[in-house]
């Protein structure tokens, strides 16, 4: 994990001082980490390579709307 401010962090960490604040900054948080290119290629990437390992068929929107509630 990266430092901050000389202090090590982790996951677990993160994600518990992210439950503790409010729902609007916590959507706040979210809106400002998506804005990040990188962010987004590497979401891309990443549910590439779940479609791969789990063999997903490509879907159209009603199709993979069915697909996720099932």
């Amino acid at each position: 994990m990266p430092k901050l401010k000389e202090i090590d962090i982790n996951y677990e960490q993160v994600r518990d001082l992210v439950y503790q604040l409010a729902f609007e900054k916590k959507m706040a948080l979210i809106k400002e980490i998506v804005k990040d290119s990188r962010y987004q290629e590497d979401f891309y990437r990443f549910t590439e390579s779940l479609v791969r390992k789990h063999n997903i068929p490509q879907m159209n929107e009603s199709e993979l709307d069915t697909f996720l509630h099932e």
